[in-house]
């Protein structure tokens, strides 16, 4: 008799568990659709950085822009500050203008990844492109990435760099991202492990594998620079660095521009979220519309 009762309790165990697995696979949130390259796409005047930075000055974000009529649609740019908690002003902010603008599709910046709902909370893991995502969830439109696909972000950038500089830049970019005024604890571990992630994207596999391949080609181009591990974007980065990081924002900024016009042309009215200097910039163009 024990072991019936046994054998029923594995089973009942083994139902839940299968439910639940199930119940993950197609409940959980993963990364939003991105849409491809737009291989005829217009060029667009942004802002310039020169002209971005003074202007930065007297602006405290968030950052709103709402563009309507445009085409045969409309739509609504949220320039957010990265990194508010839940909770913060700017979350408020962004409720009201989404049940105001009232969109029928949504385009978040970055990638978001896997999460598993009533466990994760969409703001604390992604901040605003979380939000975002959970309100067009709950709204039931569609919500997209509105970044390039990462092979097509990496054949736009070696257009004009090597191999092995636009792999450095990949890899590098969120290190330097978080950077504020000193190197991050345990940076060589976290490189080490975007070197892992990043740097076998298709386009530049195999360019860069270990912590000594950066310090090999740091040294080597930028001798008299500091250390790569001190810097970040708050700083101007040295030599081709920074020529990059303009051109990767102008990429990304012409593919947001992009699906934005394809949309509203379709009639559709498109609720934006981004950081708050993509919005800065990309208002001149806008104003030609």
């Amino acid at each position: 008799m024990r072991l019936f009762f046994f054998f029923r309790f594995l089973f009942l165990l083994f139902v839940l568990l299968a439910a639940g697995i199930i119940w993950a696979y197609f409940a959980a949130w993963r990364s939003p659709d991105t849409f491809a390259l737009y291989k005829e796409s217009q060029q667009y005047e942004f802002m310039t950085w020169q002209a971005y930075e003074e202007k930065a000055s007297e602006i405290l974000p968030p950052y709103v822009l709402q563009k309507e009529p445009l085409n045969k649609g409309g739509a609504f740019f949220f320039g957010a500050e990265h990194g508010r908690l839940p909770g913060d002003p700017q979350y408020r902010l962004i409720q009201k203008t989404w049940d105001e603008f009232s969109p029928t599709i949504a385009l978040v910046e970055g990638r978001l990844g896997f999460l598993l709902p009533y466990f994760e909370d969409p703001t604390e893991k992604y901040g605003e492109s979380g939000f975002v995502a959970h309100l067009a969830r709950k709204s039931d439109i569609p919500h997209y990435s509105w970044e390039l696909s990462k092979e097509d972000e990496i054949s736009s950038l070696l257009q004009n760099y090597s191999k092995e500089q636009v792999a450095l830049f990949i890899i590098l970019r969120p290190y330097w991202g978080s950077v504020q005024t000193i190197r991050l604890p345990g940076a060589d571990e976290i490189v080490t492990e975007l070197i892992e992630d990043r740097g076998a994207r298709t386009g530049i596999e195999g360019a860069i594998t270990s912590i000594a391949d950066i310090d090999r080609i740091w040294t080597r181009d930028f001798p008299d620079a500091a250390d790569w591990r001190d810097q970040s974007f708050g700083i101007e980065l040295p030599g081709y660095f920074g020529e990059l990081f303009v051109q990767a924002n102008n990429v990304r900024d012409t593919h947001m521009l992009n699906t934005v016009l394809s949309l509203t042309a379709k009639g559709e009215r498109v609720y934006i979220s981004a950081g708050w200097s993509h919005i800065v910039r990309i208002q001149p163009v806008l104003e030609k519309y």
